[in-house]
């Protein structure tokens, strides 16, 4: 098979640029649809694996400043995906837990996204998906753990 696109529009960083670009996208309108934001979809990702967690761990987990959590929570509290109460021994620490209707969407999220990431990577039988992936995260571990990057 030959490919006629020029060579800049083959190369290896302009691809994974655009096809970065595509599926940020892609991830911004399936947040939409959801009425979320990347952070609010990480927190309730967060609460459905890990269980009820203080704001301060939560805030870890999602890698959001526990500053700039509260807005993100206030939003999720408001639509009553979630509840924040005092911690049992420690009053002036908040828990944070998903509530029944948390708990549904953040079930329903995990199916949702994997049905868009299938959606996405449509042209590539699963085997070619698995290497892919594989392949990706050897490059982005590299660059986080490179000679640049303090490891």
């Amino acid at each position: 098979m030959t490919d006629d696109r020029p060579a800049w529009e083959r190369g290896t960083g302009f691809l994974l640029a655009r096809l970065g670009s595509l599926t940020a996208r892609s991830w911004t309108a399936f947040l939409g649809e959801h009425r979320l934001t990347q952070a609010q979809y990480a927190v309730l990702v967060a609460l459905g694996r890990h269980g009820p967690v203080g704001q301060g761990r939560l805030a870890e987990l999602v890698a959001v400043d526990a500053r700039n959590l509260v807005s993100v929570l206030d939003g999720l509290t408001d639509r009553r995906l979630l509840e924040r109460r005092p911690h049992d021994t420690d009053g002036r620490r908040r828990v944070v837990a998903l509530t029944a209707d948390g708990r549904a969407l953040a079930d329903g999220l995990a199916a949702a996204a994997a049905a868009e990431q299938d959606r996405f990577l449509a042209a590539l039988p699963p085997a070619d998906r698995t290497r892919l992936n594989r392949l990706l995260q050897r490059l982005y571990d590299a660059q986080l753990t490179g000679p640049d990057r303090g490891a």
